[in-house]
């Protein structure tokens, strides 16, 4: 979560992806959560699901932020000094792997704990393609063409990114936004979260999955 989002979880609260990530972790889990930032969520897990949390961030000032906020703090860079997850019950990554240069060694590294639970956002979804119809890949401070992303994931390729970190997804979930039409329907909006289960892939703003790892075969 850099600055930005920060700042709209100031002013919003948690986004949708942040509190299916939240029913996604076990009450009472031992939780890493990579890239941590302001702690939004990390407070939330310790407020709401009882977790214990070690946040990892690699920005001092993101990270004073979340002390703020009771959460422990292990500034570090992940890619550059690795990744220990022995001894947790879950690593969350919550909108970090499509920062990174490489993510599937960072979500591999996270094979140590017996569960990992992943959001991306979906660069399939209709807004984005209705930009790609009108010639248009923005960059942007936030969102599906965040300025910062390194890679672009879809439904299909989040759950590629498990597989060849070496995890089988579990459990599906998918962040809601709202439909084409809706603020001139706002009888729609209660459609709005049945029409993304049933098309993931063109309406979901992000996929969260939770992962297990495979047992690597002799």
């Amino acid at each position: 979560m850099t600055p930005v989002y920060g700042a709209l979880a100031d002013e919003h609260g948690l986004a949708a992806s942040h509190r299916a990530l939240l029913a996604a972790v076990p009450r009472g889990a031992r939780v890493l959560d990579v890239g941590c930032a302001s702690g939004h969520l990390a407070a939330a897990l310790i407020a709401e699901r009882g977790c214990s949390v070690l946040g990892i961030e690699r920005d001092e000032a993101a990270a004073g932020e979340a002390r703020s906020r009771g959460v422990e703090v292990d500034i570090r860079d992940v890619e550059r000094d690795g990744l220990d997850a022995g001894g947790f019950d879950a690593v969350v990554f919550g909108d970090v792997l499509e920062h990174l240069r490489d993510p599937v060694a960072v979500l591999r590294a996270a094979r140590g704990a017996p569960l990992a639970v992943v959001s991306v956002p979906n660069v399939a979804h209709w807004t984005a393609r209705r930009a790609l119809l009108r010639g248009r890949f923005p960059r942007e401070e936030h969102g599906l063409f965040d300025r910062t992303h390194l890679h672009f994931f879809t439904r299909a390729t989040a759950h590629a990114l498990a597989r060849d970190a070496g995890f089988s997804v579990v459990e599906e979930r998918f962040a809601p936004a709202p439909l084409p039409l809706e603020s001139r329907l706002p009888a729609l909006r209660g459609l709005r979260e049945p029409l993304v289960r049933r098309a993931p892939e063109l309406l979901a703003l992000q996929t969260v999955l939770s992962l297990q790892p495979v047992e690597a075969r002799p």
